[in-house]
């Protein structure tokens, strides 16, 4: 990613574990990457200034967050006018029955905290972005005793 934005762009890495941190920095330094930030925040509060970002990306990690419209509320914040993002997460075709949110193998597999597609939509809504495309989304698949979708979304702050 630093490479992408340029000798004037800037990339910070956000992530809650010491250690994911940790092995981001010896790559970065391994790669001579140097316009790169690493910081330990929290999803729900993160710690970058706000309409700074030209693009935030996610790989299947909002869905772990307790408080998704939190969330999704600070990927609005930091974003500039006219940023966008692109994430990749899970959504569900029913509820997660409890039994589910804190067993481990889901946890691990990212589909625990997954919620329906139409409560996603609305808590994207809810936090400012009024025009969501869903770029790629996989046919509907078995996880415990319901089924989910794997999808990537983009959206731009408007």
């Amino acid at each position: 990613m630093a490479d992408d934005v340029g000798e004037q762009g800037y990339v910070y890495g956000v992530d809650i574990s010491d250690g994911m941190l940790d092995i981001s920095r010896k790559n970065a330094e391994k790669l001579g990457i140097a316009n790169i930030c690493f910081i330990k925040s929290d999803l729900e509060k993160i710690a970058i200034p706000s309409g700074i970002a030209d693009l935030v990306i996610s790989n299947c990690t909002i869905n772990h967050a307790g408080d998704k419209l939190k969330v999704w509320q600070e990927i609005y914040r930091i974003l500039r006018t006219g940023g966008r993002f692109v994430v990749s997460d899970i959504y569900s075709l029913a509820e997660v029955p409890d039994k589910y949110r804190t067993d481990p193998v889901a946890v691990s597999e990212c589909w625990a905290g997954a919620v329906t597609h139409a409560e996603y939509m609305k808590t994207l809504a809810a936090a400012g972005f009024s025009k969501t495309d869903i770029l790629e989304e996989s046919q509907p698949y078995p996880k415990g005793n319901i089924e989910v979708v794997s999808f990537t979304i983009f959206a731009v702050k408007e």
